[in-house]
Formats: structure tokens, sequence, C-alpha cells
């Protein structure tokens, strides 16, 4: 198993309001991420979210990106994930802007494509939420074709009309980096499996829920028709992640800022669970809204929150590993979790837990670098 984290560079409201400030967070996780990498970890993925002040301060994932790369030499650097629909961003940007990480980064990229979830990115960038899959579909297409010529042939579909031009610079890793797809329910997690790409799972059930959510995409990789150049078969999850020396002090410490997280996502979502194009989504939003408003030492032996002494992590993340999730994603900074407490959490993790499931494959999924 891969072990990586995933930021969102959050800065709840009222911590902002006692004094930290956002450029504290950034600088925090590029010190975390550092540290990371020295502590074996194989990647770092940030997330794209736009208007969600109480979760995340992440609008530019690229950019934070590009700066990470410089501070790190080793660990895959993740867009997890970039927002696909042309409103958010326009496929000739996607291109440019995934094809200039992977040079920067010297071939360790990551793409991660995804449609958003909330009322307030959605409504935000004028997108009709049926017409939000079919876009970001579209689009998946359409970027590696503009990779794999000089000049790019120009594309008329359903949601976009393209004209011909040299689109440039192009990846590094040939033939371009290693695709991904944001999954949240069943036809999410099929799809992804029929386009080809990594599934990236952002649901917050039981690993043994998670099992039968993996079966639909192994069931659409039966029959994939790839939208780039090979089959990116790898599964993430996705689980927050506090670990303490103590057993009952990280239970209850990382466990009710869990539930804090889960609650601040919640308030983002509005009425999309309702909308046409969403309506199977309710499955994830209502996984999350239930973590909000229960007992997280039930979610924590349930293993929906990978929080606990280190006997407690390693027995959950041992149950990921039993459903076959090839890379766990740790959300290590969130709600009022300290920078330090990140630390001690990414230090147990690698002097205690990830050597256990360490094995000879390269980090992640990363194509040839040319």
């Amino acid at each position: 198993m891969r072990f990586s984290l995933l930021y969102e560079i959050a800065l709840p409201i009222e911590l902002e309001q006692a004094g930290k400030t956002e450029s504290d967070a950034f600088w925090e996780a590029v010190e975390q991420i550092r540290y990371a990498e020295e502590m074996g970890f194989d990647g770092v993925w940030l997330v794209e979210h736009h208007f969600l002040e109480d979760l995340s301060r992440s609008s530019a994932n690229e950019t934070f990106l590009a700066a990470i790369a410089q501070h790190t030499s080793r660990i895959r650097i993740g867009l997890g994930v970039c927002l696909m629909p042309p409103p958010y961003n326009h496929p000739f940007k996607v291109a440019e802007k995934v094809a200039s990480l992977d040079i920067v980064s010297r071939g360790r990229v990551e793409f991660g494509c995804g449609r958003s979830t909330t009322a307030e990115e959605l409504d935000g960038f004028g997108i009709n939420a049926a017409d939000a899959r079919g876009m970001m579909v579209e689009a998946m297409r359409v970027v590696p074709d503009i990779w794999r010529e000089r000049e790019f042939e120009g594309y008329k579909g359903e949601y976009m009309d393209l004209p011909k031009r040299v689109v440039v610079p192009k990846p590094v890793q040939k033939p371009h980096p290693p695709m991904w797809m944001a999954c949240g329910s069943p036809t999410s997690y099929r799809l992804a499996g029929e386009l080809g790409v990594g599934c990236l799972s952002f649901t917050i059930s039981k690993p043994s829920d998670l099992a039968e959510a993996l079966g639909h995409y192994r069931e659409g990789l039966k029959n994939a028709e790839p939208a780039g150049d090979f089959i990116n078969n790898n599964i993430a999850g996705f689980t927050t992640l506090y670990v303490g020396e103590d057993d009952a002090e990280a239970r209850e410490w990382g466990g009710s800022n869990s539930v804090a997280h889960h609650a601040r996502v919640g308030k983002y979502f509005g009425d999309v669970p309702q909308r046409e194009g969403y309506n199977e989504r309710s499955i994830s939003v209502e996984d999350r809204q239930h973590v909000a408003h229960e007992d997280y030492q039930s979610a924590i032996d349930e293993a929906r929150m990978c929080v606990g002494g280190v006997e407690t992590v390693e027995n959950i993340v041992r149950q990921y590993a039993e459903v076959g999730i090839d890379e766990l994603i740790g959300v290590a900074q969130f709600n009022h979790v300290t920078h330090e407490q990140t630390m001690n959490t990414i230090r147990l993790m690698g002097e205690r837990i990830i050597p256990k499931f360490k094995n000879a494959e390269p980090a992640m999924a990363g194509g040839q670098a040319g």
C-alpha cells in the first residue's frame, strides 16, 4: 500500500478571527509535506475548491503544488482534483497547467479530475448541475488529445467547440500523467472504470461497505474505453487521519475534530443532492452528514475515520488494505488540529505504521519521464 496526504488548506473562520492567517496555513502545509516526504509518504494531493471559506483556501492548487515541487524531490504531486467543467477550467488551460506542473516537478504529476459537489461552487460558476458530469467526461477525453499531437486538430462536442491550435507545453511523462477521477456514487465508480482512470474514492464509509463500491469500479474496467492513452487501475481511499501516542486522547481530539470537519463540508452542499445529475450522490452526502452528527467513537470503531493510537490506526489501515485499496490518502491538516499535532501524526505514521505496509512498487502510478 502507498500512503499520501490530501490538503484543503483548512483555516476555520474562528481560527482566522483569533489571528491565524492564510499565509500561516499555506506555509505550515509546506513544512508538513516536506516532512512527509522524509517520513516515507508517497504523494500529496491538493483539492480545488472555490468560495468554501470555512473549509478550504485551496482555489489554485496547481500554484501551490508548483511550490511543493520545489521543496520536494520524490513524492508524487496530485491534483485532487482539477474541476473539469469548462466554466471552471477551459480544456486548453487544463492541458497547459497540468503539463507545466509536470515539467516543474520533473514528471511527478497525478492528474485527478472531478466536477464539484457543492451548490456554492456550481452556482458560483453558473454550471447547470445536470450538465456537470457530461462536461467533465467530455473534457477528460479532450485533454489527452490536446497533448497527443503538436497541433491539436480541434473538437466540437455537446459542451465545447475548440478550434485547431498548437497548445504548449506538453507533459514530461509519456504519454501523459496518470489520470484519476473523484468517485462518490455507484455510477461514478463505474464511470471511472469505463474511462480507464484511477479511482479517487471520496466516500466516508466503512471499508467493508467500500468494497461494494469498488466492485462497480472493477466492473467498469472490464469494458474500459480509456480517456487517455493507457488504463490506470489504481484505487485510492480517503479518510481523516490523526495518530497520537495515547489512544484515548487521540480518539477524543482527533475524533471530535473529524466530526467538526465533516460538518464544515456538509454546510456547503446546499440542495445539490436533490438536483438532476446529482441525486445519486446523496449517498456520499448523507454519509458525511451522518458522521457529522454521530458519536465519533462509533465512526472510529467502524474505521470510517483513521484516528487513534498507533495500534488502532494500524488496524484501520489494514482494513483498507484488505478491501483492495492501493493508496491510502489521509487528511491530516483539518479543523482545529494544530501544526504540531499534524507533524506528530506524520512522524508516527512514518516511524510506526508505513513501514509495515510498504512494498517494492514505485510510488503511485506514475508514467515514464521523458
